[in-house]
């Protein structure tokens, strides 16, 4: 062989070598990599693993269950017991009395535990053609009340009417200021009745006694009335 030849083949050899020696660099680089790639992925799953780990086990909370709420029941209104009872029925006084000598007409048209008004008619016991009337409203204390009226006729009387619980009316008026020339003039004093009498007493009661010296022939001086008495 000669000495070019031999040289040649060195060349080619030494240069196969030099490609397998690359080859194998290659695939080792390769390998290394790879090597340190799952190498690094190991560290992070057990770093993770570590992690999981390093979290303190929590104990769950067991959800409360939810409590029925009750349904309010209304509590019916006791109806308080009134420790003072009324002192009488309002509404079984409402209507027309008549006093028992038939010449005395109340016609109760309004009444309450409060006040009452009412109508005052006297006939007068000589001729029935002639009366005196009066309209009157008059506040109630307890069972009875006490007013002042000045009549049709322009007289001027007080009274007073009592409510009886067993519904009996009383009644009391008299006359303490005559009108000039007035031939009737409230005067009653008698416990009503609902019933009208079919024939009225001669009233020599109508004569009258009047002390115009003292203006005070019911207990009551002239001039503190007028505040009292209904027109």
């Amino acid at each position: 062989m000669s000495k070019n030849k031999r040289k040649k083949q060195r060349l080619k050899t030494a240069l196969i070598l030099l490609i397998i020696l690359f080859i194998l660099a290659g695939l080792g680089g390769m390998l290394l990599v790879s090597h340190r790639n799952k190498v690094a992925k190991e560290q992070r799953k057990q770093a993770a693993i570590a992690a999981l780990e390093s979290i303190p086990e929590v104990t769950a909370t067991p959800m409360a269950t939810a409590t029925p709420i009750p349904t309010a029941m209304p509590t019916p209104s006791v109806t308080p017991i009134p420790t003072i009872l009324p002192s009488f029925d309002p509404e079984s006084y409402r209507g027309t009395w008549y006093s028992t000598d038939g010449l005395t007409t109340i016609n109760i048209y309004e009444i309450s535990l409060d006040s009452v008004s009412f109508t005052y008619k006297r006939v007068n016991g000589k001729n029935s053609s002639l009366f005196a009337e009066a309209d009157v409203t008059a506040e109630v204390a307890g069972n009875a009340t006490q007013f002042y009226l000045k009549d049709s006729e322009g007289n001027k009387a007080k009274g007073e009417f009592v409510f009886d619980k067993s519904g009996k009316l009383y009644v009391k008026v008299k006359t303490y200021k005559r009108a000039d020339g007035s031939k009737t003039y409230p005067k009653t004093e008698s416990i009503m009745t609902r019933e009208e009498p079919m024939e009225s007493t001669p009233a020599a009661e109508q004569e009258f006694s009047y002390d115009e010296s003292g203006d005070n022939v019911y207990g009551i001086p002239y001039g503190e009335e007028e505040t009292y008495y209904a027109e």
